[in-house]
Parts: structure tokens; C-alpha cells; sequence
């Protein structure tokens, strides 16, 4: 493989409570990221490695109580391939406005997903939130679905329904996701996986985003439309206890 090409994978972890989040999760899908990219594995990538890599940088937090923690892996397609983790601060919000970004399209289905990891999405998505005082931006395809936001995976609450789009649409399968659509159901909530469109955005009674940069995060508004917080407080709760064991 020439050299000048680097392929890439990161995976993004939560820091809380002295402990990271879900390691084993996040670990199997490291691995599942760089199988797809054909990087080779070696025998020292265990999860104590990894663990004492992300010790490295937890231990210069400090007093924090979180923190968000990119683990980036390059291949140049000689020879082993270079881990290296980055700790940021959670994104911490009072008042969430959300609202749409439509300069560029996700295409539906999974085929591009070992390739982009939705970087290029998220950055941009970010970029045009921060220039109209959005806070959050939720991703579109192609065909005019709701995906997922910049930050995460999203959530609608209608009629006691938590309501999600389907991974069909083209969404990043993540960690969070399919963690909390597990606890939500174990825990007897209904959760309804389906092609979303802005009628479900604008009935909904809640709405709420979930992933590691976040946390669980409840949505104030989207245009018009107020969302009432209470109605995720059930969600709340079940992600919540999952956390914390």
C-alpha cells in the first residue's frame, strides 16, 4: 500500500466517574471498525492494552468528573498500526435548540459506513450549527429522513413511544445506541425503529440525544415546536441505572 495513504478509524469513548463507559462495547467495536478496514490486529491490542493507553491521559485529568476520549487508529499499510488517544471536555448545554442540516446528505444504507465514520459529517454539521446558534444538528439522507445528529444518536418520545431511526437509513451504529435501545427495553419501554421524517420531530413530546460526547441530553426546541423534558424522564432513568452498574 503507498504510503501516502492513511486509513483511519476512531471510536469514541465517556471518562465518568473514574471509570471509562462501556470499554468492552467500545472495544469489540474497535476491532469490527478496523476489520473492516483490513488493519491488521496484533496481538498486544487487548482491552488491558487499551485501558492502560486511556490510563495514560485519564491520570492527567485531574479533579474533572468526565470527559470525552477519542481513540484514533492509522494504518499506512506497512507494518503495525498507530493508536493514539485524546481526551476533550463533554459538550455541556442548558437551553438545546435543535434544528436541521441539509448542505450535505448521508446516503442511505450501511456501504459507506467503514469508510467515512461520518467524520466529515459531524465536523461540518458542528461548523454550521455554531454560525446559527444551533446547538444541535440533526443529519439528513438523501431521501429527506431524520439519521442522527452531530453529537449522536437521537431519540423522539411520542405517545410513550421512544422512537428511533432505523439503521437502514444510514445511521452509525454505535455503542450508545444499541446499548440504550437494549436497556429501554428491558425496562418494559416501548422503542419503535422506523424511517423518521419532521412530522415524527414535530409531534414528538420529547426528544432527547444520547452518546459520549453528550451524555443523555434532553432537547428544549426545534423551531416552533417546544419539547416537554419530563416526557424523558422514564429514558432518563433507565440510562441512568444502566451507567451506573
Amino acid at each position: 500500500m503507498n504510503k501516502r495513504y492513511v486509513l483511519s478509524t476512531t471510536e469514541t469513548l465517556r471518562w465518568e466517574n473514574n471509570h471509562v463507559l462501556f470499554l468492552e462495547d467500545h472495544y469489540r467495536s474497535l476491532l469490527s471498525k478496523m476489520r473492516m478496514k483490513r488493519m491488521p490486529i496484533g496481538m498486544q491490542f487487548t482491552p488491558e492494552w487499551l485501558l492502560s493507553k486511556i490510563g495514560e491521559i485519564t491520570q492527567t485529568l485531574g479533579d474533572r468528573s468526565a470527559a470525552v476520549l477519542e481513540v484514533s487508529v492509522q494504518w499506512t499499510g506497512v507494518g503495525e498500526v498507530a493508536v493514539a488517544v485524546y481526551a476533550q471536555e463533554p459538550v455541556l448545554l442548558d437551553h438545546v435548540v435543535i434544528d436541521l442540516y441539509r448542505d450535505f446528505y448521508i446516503t442511505p444504507g450501511l456501504a459507506q459506513y467503514p469508510l467515512t465514520d461520518f467524520t466529515a459529517f459531524d465536523f461540518l454539521g458542528g461548523i454550521f450549527g455554531f454560525d446559527n446558534e444551533y446547538d444541535i444538528c440533526l443529519l439528513m439522507n438523501s431521501q429527506k429522513e431524520l439519521v442522527q445528529t452531530h453529537l449522536g444518536s437521537f431519540f423522539c418520545v411520542i405517545d410513550e413511544e421512544i422512537v428511533t431511526p432505523e439503521a437502514s437509513s444510514g445511521l452509525l451504529v454505535n455503542v450508545w445506541r444499541t446499548r440504550a435501545i437494549k436497556s429501554f427495553q428491558a425496562a418494559g419501554l416501548q422503542v419503535v425503529e422506523k424511517s423518521m421524517g419532521l412530522f415524527d420531530l414535530q409531534k414528538a413530546q420529547g426528544v432527547f440525544v444520547l452518546g459520549p460526547k453528550t451524555g443523555f441530553l434532553t432537547v428544549d426546541s426545534f423551531r416552533k415546536t417546544a419539547f416537554d423534558s419530563a416526557a424523558c424522564d422514564r429514558a432518563a432513568k433507565v440510562w441512568e441505572n444502566d451507567v451506573q452498574q
